[in-house]
């Protein structure tokens, strides 16, 4: 599915579900120790309606900008207005996504800040945005430690600080994340899920601070909900396969009956997501035309 198509279908969704409130804040809110978060407007997938923009180290500066999402002008003026006294030292990205990358490139080259990302990322982005400084699994960068949490993205990022984990789309405080079968994988995701609960159980219980909705206090707690509500889908999927082949659209009704009808574009992908995931294990295939069974 070419990237325009995905797009076209995200419009349909953003056109019949509601978003959240569109009031936010204009000044960075305090979420963690040496952690601000300023909401800002993006095209991001409803219920969400803002990109959460990350302000790490101390108030005067200088700070780690993650996530500078937004495209839209006004709300670049806003991110600028609060910035205007703060030296930025870098641009990190959880992921190339645009809701998260839309006003990366200008607020760089405003402070003439290096933009660090995955180098997955930043292949993904070649042309779009000027990606200077890779980081991988385990390096630390101002402090930050990055975590490598493929799934929703194959360069998808996670960065420790302090007690808190920042956590792009991993997880979500509103709304649910999509893994995207064209570029996703539901295999990664389920194992990042289980790294970073490991990680914060070691850590002691740490905060999540998601790109969209407020932040998770316990996020272990939120960790196994998904793990759980992703294992549970899967057993659905599995129920709703037979050794007669079946479309998607045929399976759909049956593994997300639980699901709003409105909400079937996106669960479809998600359905495809989890029948790879299947095929690989050797649990489900194809027949070539889009029509899948039990093995």
């Amino acid at each position: 599915m070419s990237e325009r198509t995905i797009e076209s279908l995200y419009e349909q969704v953003r056109a019949v579900v509601p978003v959240a409130s569109s009031d936010a804040p204009l000044q960075p809110v305090p979420v963690a120790p040496g952690i601000r978060v300023l909401a800002l407007r993006t095209p991001t997938l409803p219920p969400a309606a803002h990109t959460n923009v990350y302000l790490v180290g101390p108030e005067a500066g200088p700070v780690v900008v993650v996530d500078p999402g937004s495209p839209f002008a006004d709300q670049q003026a806003v991110l600028d207005d609060v910035l205007q006294d703060v030296p930025v030292a870098m641009v990190l990205l959880t992921h190339h996504h645009g809701d998260h990358v839309g006003g990366a490139a200008a607020l760089a080259a405003r402070w003439g800040a290096p933009i660090g990302a995955h180098p997955a990322t930043a292949e993904r982005l070649d042309g779009i945005v000027p990606v200077s400084q890779l980081v991988a699994d385990g390096d630390v960068v101002h402090g930050l430690v990055a975590v490598h949490t493929p799934g929703h993205a194959a360069g998808h990022l996670c960065f420790e600080y302090g007690d808190a984990t920042i956590a792009g789309d991993l997880v979500a405080g509103i709304g649910t994340i999509l893994i995207e079968p064209d570029e996703g994988d539901m295999a990664a995701y389920l194992a990042s899920l289980e790294r970073v609960l490991a990680r914060i159980v070691e850590r002691g219980n740490a905060t999540l601070l998601p790109a969209h909705g407020p932040p998770i206090v316990d996020g272990a707690a939120r960790l196994r909900e998904y793990l759980a509500h992703r294992r549970m889908r899967e057993d659905r999927v599995l129920a709703a396969l037979t050794e007669r082949p079946s479309s998607l659209e045929a399976l759909l009704p049956i593994a997300y009956a639980d699901t709003p009808r409105v909400l079937w574009p996106l669960a479809e992908r998600s359905l495809l997501a989890h029948l790879v995931k299947l095929a690989r294990e050797g649990k489900a295939g194809s027949d070539g035309s889009g029509a899948w069974s039990r093995l």
